[in-house]
């Protein structure tokens, strides 16, 4: 069982989470006829984002809306939609939402904006992500019998905490993520040496400045490692009473898979029957190995049921649930 806060520490890892796909094959994805076109969702603030919308399965069936939200730094979501979810199970409305100052063909693999990092804390994601989720359900001629959020790497944050906030949300989906707050990750994979710093004292650096945005570590301004180093997920996981998948690579070195483990103790120490965890064996941050993905397995994912028609092991399919 596991919730999912899904953080990586190092820029390249973390950016490149949306996709096993290489950074050519993804360039070139944005340009190409089936890349999804972009759409201008406008905040009550004045400010917008560039977000994507289609259909998988029926259209005329599709009573499932699922939302999409992460990771770190500064790509668009074209470069992977809507191939990321082939394995949905589920007729669906699909909606994937970009950060702020984030451009339609945006790669992520050069500086992102000014405007981008001052915009770019969990406050504002969390904001927007529930704006733009009610906004979308608002406007649905039909409404959904599902509300499906997916939280990838960096976006299991606002997912669960839209979650914890929306009462229409039915299921939450994580990717990459458990429930360690970042500092316990990053102790963790140094134990492990899965990484080659010492984080006392790089925290130390960060510390002396923490609201610079021109000062980086690792690919993200110290404003960002600060933000989210000490955010503690478990609480905001052990609220939620709704179905929780999670899905973790038995290799993850952006986020360790100790901190997915202790996210399934914690419920089991609290009788807690809502959360399923998939951990994929030899596989990454991206849930690949050896060029074999399991997204495709972790979206087809649906519960079993017993005799009566009730779910043998916790509540309904995640997101493909069907009377």
């Amino acid at each position: 069982m596991s919730y999912v806060y899904a953080i990586g520490f190092i820029a390249l890892p973390l950016i490149f989470a949306l996709s096993g796909c290489t950074a050519i094959q993804r360039a070139a994805h944005l340009y190409s006829a089936e890349a999804p076109s972009p759409r201008t969702f406008q905040y009550r603030d004045d400010g917008s984002s560039i977000y994507y919308s289609f259909t998988v399965g029926g259209a005329e069936a599709a009573d499932t809306m699922v939302f999409f939200y992460g990771g770190t730094g500064c790509p668009s979501w074209k470069s992977v939609m809507p191939g990321y979810v082939d394995g949905l199970s589920a007729h669906a409305h699909v909606f994937v939402l970009n950060k702020r100052f984030v451009d339609d063909l945006s790669t992520g693999l050069f500086a992102c904006d000014p405007d981008f990092h001052l915009a770019n804390n969990p406050a504002r994601w969390t904001a927007d992500y529930s704006e733009f989720i009610a906004a979308q359900v608002g406007s649905a001629t039909l409404k959904p019998k599902n509300v499906v959020l997916v939280g990838v790497s960096e976006g299991a944050i606002p997912a669960a905490q839209v979650a914890a906030l929306t009462p229409v949300v039915t299921h939450l989906a994580i990717i990459g993520s458990g429930a360690y707050s970042m500092r316990q990750s990053l102790v963790t994979l140094e134990r492990k040496c899965a990484i080659l710093f010492d984080v006392a004292s790089s925290w130390e650096k960060i510390a002396s400045d923490p609201d610079s945005i021109d000062k980086n570590w690792y690919g993200n301004p110290y404003r960002w490692w600060s933000d989210i180093m000490d955010i503690d997920p478990l609480s905001i996981f052990l609220e939620l009473n709704i179905p929780i998948l999670v899905g973790i690579g038995e290799l993850d070195e952006s986020v360790p898979v100790e901190s997915v483990r202790f996210l399934e103790a914690k419920f089991d120490e609290k009788g807690k029957r809502n959360l399923t965890v998939k951990v994929y064996p030899g596989a990454d941050h991206r849930l690949s190995a050896d060029g074999v993905s399991y997204r495709n397995e972790f979206f087809a994912f649906e519960y079993q049921y017993d005799a009566a028609g009730h779910p043998a092991r916790q509540l309904c399919a995640w997101a493909g649930y069907r009377d």
